[in-house]
C-alpha cells in the first residue's frame, strides 16, 4: 500500500473538514473504510480484511470510480462514494453487453453457448 493517500482531485490544496458532512444538505455520501467494511459485513454478511479493502479503495480512485476527500485523526480514509456507482456501472455495461453479444454469438451456428 503506498505511505500517503493520492491527492483529492476536487479541492486544490486539499480538503477541510468542513467537507464532511451527514450527506442530507449536499446529497453527497462520505464514508470511511472502517464504514464501507462494516455496512458489508452488516447487509451482506461479507468479512473483509481492512488493508485489503483499502488498497482496492485506492486502485478505483486512481481509476477515477470514487474519490479520496480526506484522512480522520485517526488515520482513515474517508472516501466520497455519492457518484461511484453511477462510475462503476458505466464502465461494466459495455464488458457485460459484450459478454452477453458474444454468447447470444455462440449459439447462432446451432450450439446451446455453454462452454
Amino acid at each position: 500500500m503506498v505511505d500517503q493517500p493520492p491527492t483529492p482531485s476536487s479541492a486544490p490544496g486539499g480538503p477541510t473538514i468542513a467537507s464532511l458532512d451527514s450527506g442530507e444538505s449536499t446529497g453527497r455520501i462520505v464514508v470511511t473504510t472502517d464504514g464501507i467494511a462494516a455496512t458489508l459485513e452488516d447487509n451482506y454478511g461479507v468479512v473483509l480484511d481492512r488493508a485489503v479493502l483499502e488498497d482496492l479503495l485506492l486502485e478505483l480512485e486512481r481509476r477515477g470510480y470514487l474519490e479520496w476527500v480526506t484522512v480522520t485523526r485517526n488515520g482513515d480514509y474517508v472516501w466520497d462514494l455519492t457518484d461511484a456507482p453511477d462510475r462503476i456501472a458505466d464502465a461494466v455495461a459495455p464488458v457485460i453487453v459484450e459478454a452477453i453479444a458474444a454468447w447470444i454469438g455462440e449459439g447462432d451456428d446451432g450450439s446451446t453457448g455453454d462452454n
